[in-house]
């Protein structure tokens, strides 16, 4: 039987064999970042809008350029490809997760100078069917009050009120929980980003506002953005008190994995007509369109990165 092999630090060991040390930062403070990435048929999709996204937020939390050098240098030379088809990933849908911590430090809540990243990358099977059972009928949310993510705007570590909200969503029988602020606000799901239909105009919570960040900047969250405005769909970042939410036309959720979910009722109430809506229809073909030209511009740059590489090793 095939054992599931993990990146640690450089190298590709036995996943049930890969330790990291008790004074990770990351294991005791939550101190580092992660990504989640899709691939399909071995391999992953929109890596460099990750990739940005992950230097961004190691700028934000004070990780250097130059300690990510490594890890940057192994993603470029097809590190997750080899993981990937080590797993036995090379067809069908992946799921992949890079995760930064500032590394091993013995010291307090202030970081060593000198401490070097721990980098570690995994991956699993995604059910493809359940994802278009959610993509194709809708999904449910509730509105999570009280707490909200850690760091808005960035993709920490520190993941216990998503984990929370999510926990209490499953309990009240939903799939995903909304964070609302103080002002009756909502700003994004525990593992998704927000958008709602208006008089046919498309609408999101704005990554920032007043100088703060509000949402993660999710890379489908970007894509759906640029693809209604290339398509005569207006698309506006603005506010969305839950009062608007509630009686919109139709509303819909994206993350990396999942794509484009519908999003049919909120609180148990209806949104709109209670199933996925013509807007949301369409930026689901304009979305899976552009995974299916992704996915071909990523087997050509890999086909021609083997070819050179045969071509040297010649």
């Amino acid at each position: 039987m095939m054992r599931t092999k993990a990146y640690v630090n450089g190298k590709i060991v036995e996943q049930d064999k890969a330790c990291i040390s008790l004074l990770d930062r990351g294991l005791n403070y939550g101190d580092g970042l992660f990504e989640t990435i899709k691939a399909v048929n071995g391999l992953p999709l929109f890596v460099s809008g990750h990739l940005e996204r992950l230097k961004s937020g190691s700028s934000a939390i004070g990780l250097s350029a130059a300690s990510l050098k490594p890890l940057m240098a192994d993603i470029r030379s097809g590190v997750m490809e080899r993981l990937l088809k080590s797993n036995g990933l090379s067809t069908g849908s992946a799921y992949i997760r890079v995760t930064v911590t500032r590394g091993i430090d013995a010291g307090g809540h202030l970081p060593a100078k000198r401490a070097q990243p721990t980098a570690i990358i995994r991956t699993r099977p995604l059910d493809e069917k359940t994802l278009r059972r959610r993509e194709k009928k809708g999904v449910s949310a509730i509105l999570i009050r009280g707490f909200v993510p850690a760091i808005p705007g960035v993709k920490t570590l520190n993941y216990l009120p998503n984990v929370i909200g999510r926990s209490e969503a499953s309990r009240r029988k939903a799939y995903e929980g909304i964070f609302t602020d103080s002002r009756d606000h909502v700003s994004e799901g525990t593992s998704s980003n927000l958008f709602i239909v208006e008089k046919a105009i498309l609408k999101t919570p704005p990554i920032k506002a007043r100088g703060y960040y509000c949402v993660l900047p999710g890379i489908t969250r970007g894509c759906v953005i640029e693809l209604a405005r290339a398509n005569g769909i207006k698309a506006r970042e603005t506010i969305i008190t839950a009062e608007r939410l509630a009686d919109c036309d139709e509303a819909f959720l994206t993350n990396s994995i999942a794509g484009i979910v519908p999003l049919v009722s909120i609180d148990g109430k209806a949104l709109g007509s209670g199933r996925p809506g013509p807007a949301t229809k369409a930026l689901q073909e304009l979305y899976n369109g552009l995974i299916r030209a992704e996915y071909e511009r990523r087997r050509l740059f890999y086909q021609s990165r083997g070819s050179l590489i045969k071509r040297k090793n010649n």
